[in-house]
């Protein structure tokens, strides 16, 4: 485990920390189980310098300490760092103290390698936990874990419980949480509206199919022949009566 150097002067009373940041430095925090809350100074410059290192992985500090002549290190873990919303500049940190023979709770970042099989099908690489919590001496501390991902397929996953077992590291995160997992886009087709318009249209317009009922044999060929005449077959004997009425009169006449 790597360790960075950080020097720090103790803060006495209440400082504005506009002025603070005028002279170049930040306002900070230390604290920990062996060390009361202590207000401190820090160069911002060194803790840029140091916030870079965490994008390698977990980092502990051996942080000098100075002011009204006194010189102390302690070993300690950036615990919180704020930043300016709208410059996105370092304003504040505070720092954990670790004590050095006893097991702390650390949390340590997990990096893949490698391209995953399902990636390389079109699918992508969904990064579910990035920091795993474990138990542990400093000196046992591991730096990151890094997690080769290049065997995943669809369905597939990498479990917490799947880690490598390090000497005196106790993972406490739940092993059944993922990690890595391969997840697929599936795009479903839009329906426009003027489509959607148009089938509702003919489905209103529709004409229910209809049904002929059965008739008895020769009853279709009669109508047929009937419809042909151009006929109905319930007038056709007005016609006649006409006729006959008609003839009586003219022998009356002669």
């Amino acid at each position: 485990m790597e360790k960075v150097i950080l020097d720090a002067v103790t803060r006495e009373g209440k400082v504005e920390s506009r002025k603070v940041r005028k002279e170049g430095k930040i306002p900070a925090v230390v604290y920990g189980k062996e060390t009361k809350s202590t207000p401190i100074e820090i160069k911002i410059r060194d803790i840029e310098k140091t916030i870079k290192h965490l994008s390698e992985g977990t980092l502990l500090i051996t942080l000098k300490l100075s002011g009204k002549g006194m010189k102390e290190e302690k070993i300690v873990v950036i615990q919180e760092v704020q930043r300016d919303p709208k410059t996105e500049e370092i304003i504040h940190a505070d720092f954990k103290q670790i004590s050095e023979k006893d097991k702390s709770l650390f949390k340590v970042p997990v990096f893949s390698k490698g391209i995953a099989a399902g990636v390389k099908l079109g699918g992508e690489l969904a990064f579910i936990t990035r920091n795993i919590q474990v138990r542990c001496l400093p000196k046992d501390l591991p730096q990151k874990y890094e997690i080769d991902v290049s065997a995943l397929m669809f369905g597939d996953d990498i479990l917490v419980g799947g880690l490598p077992k390090l000497d005196g590291v106790e993972v406490m995160t739940d092993p059944k949480k993922v990690m890595f997992t391969i997840v697929t886009h599936k795009v479903e087709e839009e329906v426009k509206p003027e489509d959607a318009a148009a089938a509702a249209t003919t489905a209103e317009g529709a004409q229910p199919e209809l049904i002929k009922k059965e008739g008895k044999p020769g009853e279709e060929g009669a109508e047929a022949e009937t419809a042909e005449k151009g006929a109905a077959p319930a007038k056709g004997a007005a016609p006649a009566k006409e006729e006959k009425k008609e003839g009586k009169k003219e022998g009356k006449k002669k």
